[in-house]
């Protein structure tokens, strides 16, 4: 043992030591779908093969989230018109900018709209993007409101890992 310990202390310096990854930078495969849906700060199982997120020929980018218990809902729909395919913050705030950056919600007889409500509050975060193999990382988080009367105010958010088609 007494002769192994000085090759062990040099093996670093060889590097020949397995380094360890980075956390968060680990590439994901073409079939990663990772994704997450809270509302008012419940977990709401989100469907991952009915959910989707586009980005057309003009860069916008369409997310829709789609509830599990609802696959064939339209569920929430967050748009970022002009989109550049880059990591940063999207704010709807932004949406008097002329930059279209919105929400919207439908589950059920629910409809609410990030239009509707007083503070259009809410924003994409994009942490990683994969330009080659299609995908985008990150966070999402949108207040939308019901139009009229008693309307209820929910607030989605979640993060997700996910692939991006064209449209």
């Amino acid at each position: 043992m007494k002769r192994l310990l000085p090759l062990l202390l040099l093996l670093p310096a060889l590097g020949l030591v397995p380094k360890r990854p980075v956390p968060g930078a680990a590439v994901p495969s073409g079939s990663v779908r990772h994704l997450t849906l809270r509302i008012n700060g419940q977990p709401v199982a989100a469907d991952t093969s009915s959910s989707r997120f586009f980005l057309s020929s003009d860069h916008a980018l369409r997310l829709n989230v789609v509830r599990q218990d609802d696959p064939d809902g339209e569920g929430l729909t967050i748009i970022i018109d002009r989109f550049p395919v880059q990591a940063g913050s999207y704010t709807f705030q932004e949406i008097l900018s002329g930059r279209n950056r919105d929400a919207s919600y439908r589950f059920g007889p629910v409809a609410a709209y990030s239009k509707s409500c007083g503070q259009n509050t809410g924003s994409v975060v994009i942490t990683g993007v994969n330009a080659e193999k299609h995908w985008l990382r990150g966070t999402y988080r949108c207040q939308v409101c019901e139009a009229g009367r008693g309307a209820r105010r929910f607030t989605l958010e979640g993060e997700f890992e996910y692939p991006v088609e064209k449209e």
